[in-house]
């Protein structure tokens, strides 16, 4: 990147010496300011803003941005003002480029200026009036493939020497020039033409999923009614055949420029963000650290897993192959846009073991990228390289886990982190194996539920055993796959893996030799394959509520089972309904439209609705309707999978939560039977090794791809070849998500659009520069009222704002500069003296004299995508939009300040009377202590000197129940509950007993 040493004050905002606000930053703020304002392009005089949050994303006021700049400092790299007027080669050289395309027009190269979805264009070269930003987006796509001076020999000058046919890619690339210098039509406005019109057309199609038949529509009804003679396309076909002629590379600014992100970012010692974060990634890189050295290598993961295009009407089973990068900042990583299909099974058949048939054109083309990588081009560095790959490890469900590592995951043996190393066993009554009593070993060895006789299997003796060793990856094959010898698929064909090898079901569960051991790097990696914390969440929370809740056909706790729980241990009946609940809208589904309150079941409940219900709401929800020790148990594994499920985990947290699980599980098995514990029960148990690997599971489970799968299940529209048809609009999202970068900033498309909440209304502007906290986005809605402030809500609600006006800090340090400066000798009582008689900002003095008493209020406000409610408005609602949480900070090691939970009673617009009129939004809140006192909640009586209520930009959006971090082993034993509370199943099929029952319980 260039650097203007003349510009190196953008990046001095602090002064070393005093800590301050710096004279030369100040002086470089002005100037900028005044550049930038003789440039102004906007008929509103605005301009964007360079500061760090807005990255030229936004325009405002020079008032506003000159705030901003002083706040916040510029965006990085910055030297030169491209935005604002300023040419490359007017500032130097650098590695900005000017280029002569083939429509013999110089544009700035659009590898050096960014595009993104913020709104705008963000580099000059595209944003300036005049330029065809078509033209510019063909140019990107075929960077370099064909030269000036090629196409100089093949223009229409009029030569009369004879010159050779252009190759196809070049007759390819004068075609969409063509196309995008062609006006639409004549007299159009200046940028319409026939490429512009059909990149819309293809953006539409992708973002809506319309049919060709609707598409074919809409062409002819543009064709028609657009003037004679005009160049749009007339049918659907012609518009796809004219847009794939983009191909499908293409690259941009940020995108490049991210690909770097997990070298350079800084992580914190000991806390987990991102995989590169994690312990695999550096195991890897030690490893390999030729590899490590080139930042823009990329780390891949693989996920598979099949769906039926047609549902449930028809015996179809299609499995795509897909991949991702992880290189990418957490912002982008797991995006639709940067999960890419690669192969695509065409069914109809389930592949079952012969997967790696499919899959072998791609570890083909793995091999490749990690022995000699291909040549690419670095759009951010202007550089090109070598490019190599990696796949770190693949992401699927548990039986798709199975098939990809060839290690069979049903039958006593599944669990494929334990292999024989296990401890379950089957129970002859429910006819089907189980994981009951298979944790204690995973206990401390001086544990005293490892010599519990009662609660687990009855008569075992003490459990000595340590748990299983995690295996290296070539331990796992030269250790275990080659003891076994498991045909490969290439030796044996995609059918011939049913004669099963000798040993297979006793000592070892191998089908197969996996295909992924012929990558070179596949022993090296000690997290191969992970296990899917969605869908093992949602099969533990089904299990516990059917069993819980006694529903038919679904509850573990049947007539068989109880057969083995003679043999085994001795449990009491269940019998419980379900309560009502509310949370914030749009949070889970509708969970009362769930129950069926008549047959006592569950219903329409998605993997995410699961995930809310375990990590939110069985923390509670049982409290009152199941003894003490079983709503603990509950509670228990709730909050593990929500304190695994957090977008940072630190690696003392993974440990905690290593030992909390096994004692967790414990405490289940003495509540369940036996049957309860099947391999999805067990494998929680291996979960915190994972994180301890790979980092956060956001990038190892499988939501984002399931939502890819159902976008792609959604384009089988040729129900004849499902498979054809979901490639060829696969082929069309790439060159749609392409063409929308040059799309320009008023048109809407999936990626920039917002949620219908999303409506933040204007930013305020003011004639000066005022601090941030009354620049906060947002709009309010509903019937608005009037009413006046007591004097105790008036003094609250103004002392607050002064505490947060961060403004008011360098202000006074610059203030006390700027005195020193001009008196070096004076003394530190008389600069305090001295500062008395300065001139202030009128909104100072604005700000000083006090909002007014009166003030409106509103029952809705809108913010960030997000919409609150008033107690008031929102008591009849189904869903709760009012309650808030406000962290808590640490002021110091002896002194912790918690949470602080409330409800939004009013939304209020406070208002400083003056010339420059400042106004801020503010939330009236009642807080609550979140303790209970007998039934109900205390409530925290707010004083003058206490915390006034909260200001909308410090509302965390949080879920109805924010429970504290397992910060302490869990080391409580159910037993220690009181003595009558007993864990009580309803299996019984007779009025009579049921009668009996309740007499017992009365």
């Amino acid at each position: 990147m260039w650097n203007n040493p003349s510009r190196e004050w953008m990046y001095n905002r602090i002064d070393p010496y005093t800590s301050h606000v710096s004279g030369e930053y100040l002086a470089g703020v002005e100037q900028f300011i005044d550049f930038a304002s003789s440039h102004v392009e906007d008929r509103k005089g605005r301009f964007y803003c360079p500061c760090v949050v807005c990255q030229n994303s936004k325009r405002m006021k020079a008032a506003t941005i000159s705030s901003h700049l002083l706040s916040r400092g510029f965006m990085a790299n910055y030297y030169v003002w491209y935005e604002h007027g300023e040419d490359y080669n007017v500032v130097g050289e650098g590695t900005s480029s000017h280029h002569e395309y083939a429509d013999n027009t110089n544009y700035t190269s659009s590898t050096h200026e960014p595009i993104g979805f913020d709104g705008e264009n963000v580099y000059a070269g595209m944003a300036n009036d005049g330029e065809n930003v078509y033209a510019g987006m063909v140019n990107d796509a075929f960077h370099g493939s064909v030269p000036y001076n090629e196409y100089n020999e093949h223009d229409q000058s009029g030569n009369d020497h004879v010159h050779e046919e252009p190759t196809q890619e070049a007759k390819r690339f004068y075609d969409m020039l063509a196309a995008a210098n062609t006006p639409l039509y004549d007299g159009c406005r200046e940028g319409q033409s026939q490429l512009s019109l059909a990149a819309r057309f293809m953006n539409n199609k992708v973002d809506y999923n319309l049919s060709e038949t609707c598409m074919d529509g809409w062409a002819e009804l543009f064709t028609e009614y657009l003037p004679e003679g005009n160049q749009a396309t007339g049918s659907y076909y012609e518009t796809e055949t004219l847009m794939r002629k983009l191909g499908l590379p293409y690259y941009t600014y940020d995108t490049a420029a991210s690909m770097r992100w997990h070298a350079e970012h800084e992580s914190e010692a000991g806390l987990m963000c991102h995989p590169s974060d994690a312990a695999e990634w550096k195991n890897f890189q030690q490893f390999h650290p030729s590899f490590a050295e080139e930042p823009r290598n990329v780390y891949l993961g693989l996920c598979t897993d099949g769906f039926n295009p047609f549902g449930m009407s028809k015996n179809h089973s299609l499995w795509p192959e897909i991949l991702t990068p992880y290189n990418l900042p957490p912002d982008m990583c797991m995006n639709s846009e940067y999960l890419f299909l690669t192969i695509l099974n065409s069914g109809p058949n389930h592949p079952r073991a012969s997967l790696d048939v499919f899959l072998q054109p791609l570890i083909e083309e793995l091999k490749e990228l990690w022995h000699n990588g291909v040549e690419a081009y670095d759009v951010s560095c202007d550089q090109n390289f070598i490019l190599k790959a990696v796949l770190l490890w693949t992401i699927s469900d548990f039986p798709a886990y199975g098939m990809l590592s060839g290690w069979t995951t049903h039958g006593r043996i599944s669990c494929p982190i334990c292999m024989e190393d296990t401890k379950s066993f089957w129970l002859p009554g429910g006819r089907k194996t189980c994981w009951f009593d298979c944790h204690r070993r995973f206990l401390p060895l001086n544990h005293p539920l490892r010599k519990d006789k009662k609660h687990f299997v009855k008569g075992k003796n003490a459990v000595h055993e340590y748990p299983p060793a995690s295996l290296t990856g070539e331990q796992v094959l030269y250790e275990r796959i080659k003891t076994a010898e498991p045909p490969k698929t290439s030796d044996c064909g995609g059918n011939g893996h049913e004669n099963k090898v000798d040993g297979y079901g006793d000592w070892h569960n191998w089908h197969k030799e996996s295909i992924l051991w012929e990558l070179p790097y596949w022993t090296d990696l000690n997290l191969r394959h992970n296990l899917d914390v969605m869908h093992i969440e949602k099969n533990i929370l089904d299990n516990v509520m059917y069993t819980v809740m006694n529903v038919k056909d679904k509850s573990k706790d049947t007539v068989k089972s109880r057969i083995d729980v003679s043999r085994f241990c001795d449990r009491p009946e269940l019998h419980v309904r379900f309560p009502d609940g509310y949370v914030a809208d749009g949070y889970v589904a509708d969970l009362a439209s769930c129950a069926d309150i008549n047959a006592g079941k569950f219903s329409g409940m998605k993997s995410h609705d699961c995930h809310v219900f375990m990590e939110r709401l069985l923390l509670f929800v049982f409290a009152e309707l199941l003894p003490r020790n079983v709503h603990l148990a509950l509670s228990g594994i709730g909050a593990f999978f929500r304190d695994l499920s957090t977008r940072s985990l630190e690696l003392s947290r993974v440990q905690l939560l290593k030992e909390n699980i096994v004692m967790i599980l414990c405490n289940l098995e003495k509540i369940f039977p036996p049957s309860f514990f099947d391999v999805m029960e067990h494998l929680p148990v291996h979960l915190p090794y994972e994180a301890e690997l790979g980092g956060p599971v956001q990038y190892r489970w499988m939501y984002p791809f399931e939502s890819f799968f159902k976008r792609l299940k959604g384009k089988a529209k040729n129900k004849r070849y499902p498979a054809g048809s979901i490639v060829q609009s696969y082929m069309n999202d790439e060159i749609s998500y392409f063409s929308e970068h040059y799309f320009a900033s008023h048109i809407s498309t999936t990626i920039r659009r917002r949620t219908s909440r999303y409506d933040e209304g204007e930013v305020p502007v003011y004639p000066v520069p005022v601090p941030d906290i009354f620049t906060q986005v947002g709009r309010p809605s509903g019937k608005s009222s009037e009413f006046w402030l007591t004097e105790q809500d008036y003094t609250c609600a103004h002392a607050y704002v002064l505490r947060n006006c961060d403004y008011f800090r360098p202000f006074e340090s610059m203030l006390d500069a700027q005195i020193r400066d001009e008196y070096p000798e004076l003394s530190d009582d008389e600069v305090e003296a001295t500062r008395s008689h300065q001139n202030f900002p009128p909104w100072v003095h604005e700000l000083v004299e006090g909002p007014e008493n009166k003030v409106k209020s509103w029952p809705m406000y809108f913010t960030r995508g997000y919409m609150f409610h008033t107690r008031n408005h929102g008591r009849t609602r189904k869903t709760m939009n009012y309650g808030v949480c406000v962290r808590g900070q640490d002021y110091s090691e002896a002194s912790h300040e918690e949470d602080f939970f409330g409800t939004v009673e009013k939304i209020i617009e406070l208002e400083y009377p003056g010339l420059v009129n400042l106004k801020i939004t503010l939330f009236y809140c009642e807080w609550f202590e979140p303790k209970f006192t007998e039934n109900d909640m205390v409530i925290l009586q707010q004083s003058v000197d206490e915390a006034p209520p909260s200001m909308i930009e410090e509302v965390i959006v949080e879920s109805l129940v924010d429970g504290n971090h397992q910060d302490e082993p869990i080391d409580f034993d159910i037993e220690d509950a009181e003595g009558e509370d007993e864990f009580h199943c309803n299996s019984s099929t007779s009025e009579d007993e049921d009668e009996e029952e309740g007499e017992d319980e009365e």
